[in-house]
């Protein structure tokens, strides 16, 4: 049986409302400490496929011990507090972290092509270093995601590769 952690800056995924009340969707990061076994990743992603909920990051950090996945997607209360209790259930995952997408702890990195122009636009929130044509974003991951929007508006970037992670 997996064990949950809470904290104050965990999500309350059992009361089934937030702020802006039931039906509202939010973005949310899990944290899983899992097993280092073949299938764990399709496991994971099964139980989002089969609530018919999109992933907008699956990251797997093998290199830590225990190793941990990164799921962020979008989800109503009700379907956040489903989909944490099956994976819960999982054999291989050992621990859950319910994190909100601005959490403190989840950061956000970005390499992407700068297509050329004037300079940035100031990226709020967002370090932001260049290397020739490449830029490399770093800040909260709603700030990166909110730079990377801003800049794709504005037809500056492209091939964006992201990644994050959670303390």
């Amino acid at each position: 049986m997996s064990e949950l952690q809470s904290d104050s800056t965990l999500l309350n995924a059992t009361d089934g409302l937030s702020a802006a009340g039931p039906s509202a969707t939010q973005r949310v990061v899990y944290v899983m400490e899992v097993a280092d076994r073949p299938g764990i990743m399709h496991a994971i992603a099964a139980v989002f496929a089969h609530r018919g909920l999109s992933m907008q990051a699956l990251v797997a950090d093998a290199h830590r011990t225990p190793p941990r996945i990164l799921v962020v997607f979008d989800g109503t209360p009700r379907q956040c507090r489903l989909v944490e209790q099956v994976l819960a259930r999982l054999h291989d995952v050992h621990r859950i972290r319910s994190l909100a997408a601005d959490a403190p702890e989840v950061r956000a990195f970005a390499v992407c092509h700068d297509k050329g122009g004037a300079a940035l636009p100031e990226l709020i929130g967002v370090s932001a270093q260049q290397l020739g044509d490449t830029w490399l974003l770093s800040g909260s991951y709603v700030a990166v995601d909110a730079a990377l929007a801003q800049l794709r508006a504005a037809d500056r970037i492209d091939e964006v590769s992201r990644s994050l992670v959670a303390l």
